[in-house]
């Protein structure tokens, strides 16, 4: 299995970039904020704790009545801290506490200690060697303006109501894509289907739905001129071969009667095959059927042939019965007349499919051929020694997919071709009619 470091379906490829955008733009946004809000007010207070520290503990620049001033102005002050401990900052205020430690650090160009004390207005107090063991209290006044609070709430649900816009856009967009292709699906098994809305949604998808209605009603059109000339064409080949049998009847050599017949019986059996492949029950309502009884039903036709049959319990299923009946006896048809008796027909539960298997004893087929049985047309090695039009697994392949079930085949290891027909019975089994009508 290939590994996808993407998401598969366009609704996740959508979140995830809605939610990575959001994630840059946020992560540019607190930057720029950062520079122009913070930064400004950070070096304003870091200078004037400095200009406080000089008129307050340096010999040289002593002036007390000027920090008096200061502090009166400021609100930076000479105080005694409570007892906080060293580190204990919130990490929202850590950039903006290291980045003003910094500032007074290169300032002062001497190791600065600093503690935070957490209230409503935060308080920064600072203290070096070069303050004799006396502190300085700094409010944060720069920080009051912009409450961390409010920048959290602004740093979640901003994103949040992005993403879930995004995913709603998003949601709008996969909806009529996920109903175009349960309809294309009921469409490629030939059942009649409602057509797709083309006016309440966006203009580009209404486009597409107007375009996908017109496919199908041409395909429909298709399908009905299809089954009419095959029909036609039928009609006006048997008239003649009925009478051409008449015919051969009254033939006196009696050998030469029996061949021409037999090859007009062949002509009417590849009839009957195009006008099943055309026709292949689509117009057929489906009921709930017992499978072995359908199996019994259609081996009775064949009891000149040795039949074994293995039937176990299982559920009934929603089927069309005469096509289903036709799929069978295409079945056993091809095991007797391309393979070996005995044929083998055998039903099961295996979890939660229904399993129809098929088997002659004959040599089988070529491993190569196998992948083209169920092509029509296509015949194998040795049925192209023998009278057929090479439409009945064809048929068979069709009437599966119509079921929505699946077809596989292969040599049996003790010899004989093998087909194995699974039907679902829960889960994915969904009836044609109600997958139309899901649809509307």
């Amino acid at each position: 299995m290939r590994f996808h470091p993407l998401p598969r379906t366009a609704f996740a490829r959508s979140a995830m970039v809605v939610g990575l955008v959001i994630f840059l733009t946020q992560v540019l946004t607190l930057w720029f904020f950062a520079r122009n809000a913070y930064l400004p007010g950070i070096r304003e207070y870091s200078r004037l704790t400095v200009l406080q520290a000089e008129l307050s503990f340096f010999e040289d620049t002593l002036d007390l009545e000027g920090a008096r001033r200061l502090g009166d102005t400021t609100g930076i002050m000479v105080a005694e801290p409570p007892s906080i401990e060293e580190g204990q900052v919130p990490w929202i205020t850590r950039p903006v506490v290291g980045s003003f430690r910094g500032e007074i650090q290169r300032q002062l160009e001497e190791t600065v200690f600093v503690r935070f004390e957490d209230s409503r207005r935060p308080v920064i107090w600072v203290t070096a060697a070069s303050f004799n063991g006396k502190w300085l209290r700094v409010p944060m006044t720069f920080f009051r303006d912009y409450d961390r609070y409010l920048l959290v709430g602004w740093g979640l649900t901003v994103p949040l109501f992005a993403i879930i816009a995004g995913l709603l856009i998003a949601r709008g967009l996969n909806r009529p894509l996920k109903r175009l292709e349960q309809v294309a699906l009921v469409v490629g098994r030939g059942d009649p289907v409602p057509p797709l809305d083309d006016d309440s949604g966006p203009k580009e998808i209404n486009e597409v739905n107007k375009a996908f209605n017109r496919m199908t009603r041409e395909l429909a059109q298709a399908q009905r001129d299809r089954a009419l000339l095959l029909a036609g064409v039928s009609h006006d080949l048997r008239t003649p071969l009925t009478r051409l049998r008449l015919t051969a009847e009254f033939i006196d050599d009696k050998e030469l009667a029996a061949g021409v017949i037999s090859d007009i019986e062949d002509m009417d059996a590849i009839l009957g095959q195009f006008i099943g492949f055309i026709r292949d029950g689509a117009d057929e309502v489906a009921s709930y059927e017992n499978i072995n009884a359908l199996v019994d039903d259609v081996c009775s036709k064949f009891d000149h042939l040795l039949l074994r049959k293995t039937l176990q319990e299982v559920p009934r299923l929603m089927l069309k019965r005469l096509t289903f009946k036709r799929l069978l006896s295409n079945l056993v048809g091809n095991a007797a007349k391309y393979g070996e008796p005995p044929v083998e027909v055998s039903t099961f539960l295996d979890g939660q499919d229904v399993v129809l298997q098929v088997r002659d004893h004959g040599q089988g087929v070529r491993d190569e051929d196998i992948p083209t049985l169920l092509q029509p047309f296509s015949r194998g090695e040795k049925a192209r020694t023998v009278t057929g039009s090479g439409l009945g697994l064809a048929i068979v392949k069709r009437i599966v997919d119509m079921h929505h079930g699946q077809i596989r085949l292969n040599n049996h290891p003790e010899g004989g071709l093998l087909v194995e027909i699974r039907l679902p019975v829960t889960g994915r089994f969904v009836q044609p009619e109600a997958l139309s009508a899901r649809v509307r």
